[in-house]
């Protein structure tokens, strides 16, 4: 049965393979060597009609349209810089010019701060290297096509910001971000954004002064008695001592006083154009045991304060009457005294400085300025004369303490048994001494009188 289907459907399959194969090669046959092109169709259908449709009339009554499109070329602006800039205020230093002083900026995320004068542009870059990038200002105010210019009005800033296309214009806008105010940031630390500043070699914090072997004595008592002119200008003010030994120098100074860093060292100045350029020391205040200061940049952006310590020191007291021996008088105005077992000669108006291996009269001019400049430090007697007072005879002078900040003045008796002055001779030496005393000052530049006078009592 099986195999009587298969053979049926066999024939099936021949047969109709035979009946294609007729009729493809019919319509080969039958096909016509050219073909017709038919001409268009001279009438054509119409579109149906849209039942929304108005008349044109209802159309033109809605008027000009509410929405349109305009062409508008792409514009620069300027950036927004009132939420990154920072204004740290103007130069505070006291010498800073009142009418023009440094105004301080700078950015949020960077430390660089510049300065600029009112008026006066702040070039600014815009760094895409930056992670993220921002603004910040150019090296050395190299010129670019974006800038700021600010004054000041009281504390505040008035900042206004310019920009330059590709065809050299100002641009101008928005205006919002054209002009605006900044408020003046809170002082920031001495150095901030930079590395850590030195004065002479030491690192400035507030333990500046005492790494520079800062000393505050007061007033130099001795030289506002013997300095003479050439010291007149110190009197009453404080003498501040820096360094040890051969390098030690002093300064005097008052509250409001200014003094500059230069030459390796600080020195007193008015303020102004010498002093701008440099570290500010200002004197704020002065009062029994503290003195104030305050230190300034140089750009006057920030300061710190310094406080000094008043050094104290009594007056030393020497027992005289065991040390000062008087021995007799050579003329009326030399006298010879035993001092530490050793016979000196002195004149009205000597020095004797107590040193550790005991007093040592100085007498040459680099001796005194040794003195002077304090590199010979001591406790200083000053011997004024012989005079008779209650009918005893006795010596006096005026005793300065090491610092020299003190002085007192000493009479002592002349012992019974020495070799005394006559009464007569006493008087006379008095008169001389008190009438026409031997005026003595000592500048650093000697007169020729000192020399002349120097040489006498070596004779």
């Amino acid at each position: 049965m099986h195999k009587n289907l298969l053979t049926s459907i066999n024939l099936a399959t021949g047969a109709l393979a035979i009946a294609l194969t007729l009729s493809a090669l019919f319509l080969v046959l039958s096909r016509p060597s050219e073909i017709l092109v038919v001409d268009e169709a001279s009438s054509k259908g119409k579109m149906p009609k849209n039942s929304f449709a108005h008349k044109k009339s209802a159309y033109n009554a809605i008027g000009e349209p509410f929405l349109s499109l305009k062409y508008q070329p792409m514009t620069v602006q300027l950036p927004d810089l009132k939420k990154t800039l920072i204004f740290y205020g103007k130069n505070g230093r006291p010498d800073a010019m009142l009418t023009k002083p440094h105004l301080h900026f700078s950015f949020n995320g960077n430390k660089t701060i510049s300065a600029v004068f009112p008026g006066e542009k702040l070039y600014l870059i815009y760094n895409k290297q930056a992670s993220p990038p921002h603004y910040t200002f150019s090296k050395e105010n190299e010129t670019t096509p974006l800038w700021i210019e600010a004054d000041i009005s009281e504390d505040d800033a008035l900042v206004r910001v310019f920009m330059k296309n590709e065809n050299n214009q100002i641009i101008t806008e928005p205006p919002s971000f054209a002009s605006f105010t900044l408020k003046a940031s809170a002082q920031t630390k001495f150095g901030a954004g930079n590395e850590a500043p030195e004065i002479g070699g030491h690192r400035v914090d507030g333990s500046l002064l005492a790494r520079q072997k800062a000393r505050w004595h007061g007033p130099d008592r001795f030289l506002e008695k013997h300095g003479g002119d050439e010291y007149s200008p110190i009197l009453g003010k404080h003498r501040v001592d820096f360094g040890e030994e051969d390098r030690i120098y002093s300064v005097f100074v008052a509250p409001g006083d200014s003094l500059i860093w230069a030459e390796n060292k600080w020195k007193v100045v008015t303020p102004g154009l010498e002093s701008l350029s440099n570290h500010l020391l200002v004197v704020k205040k002065i009062d029994e045991r503290i003195m104030n200061f305050e230190l300034w940049d140089v750009e006057g952006k920030n300061k710190i304060v310094l406080n000094l310590i008043k050094a104290h020191e009594p007056v030393t007291k020497q027992a005289f009457d065991d040390t000062f021996k008087f021995v007799g008088a050579r003329t009326r105005s030399q006298f010879v005294f035993e001092i530490d077992d050793e016979r000196i000669l002195l004149r009205p108006k000597d020095w004797l400085v107590l040193t550790e291996d005991g007093w040592k009269k100085i007498t040459t001019p680099d001796e005194i300025d040794a003195y002077v400049e304090r590199k010979l430090s001591g406790p200083l007697f000053v011997f004024d004369g012989i005079l008779r007072k209650d009918d005893r005879q006795v010596f006096y002078g005026t005793v300065f303490n090491a610092s020299r900040t003190d002085m007192q003045t000493i009479e002592l008796p002349i012992l019974q048994g020495g070799n005394h002055l006559n009464p007569i001779e006493n008087h006379q030496e008095k008169q001389n001494t008190l009438e026409n005393p031997v005026v003595k000052t000592y500048p650093k530049t000697y007169p020729k009188t000192y020399h002349s006078n120097l040489s006498e009592k070596e004779n």
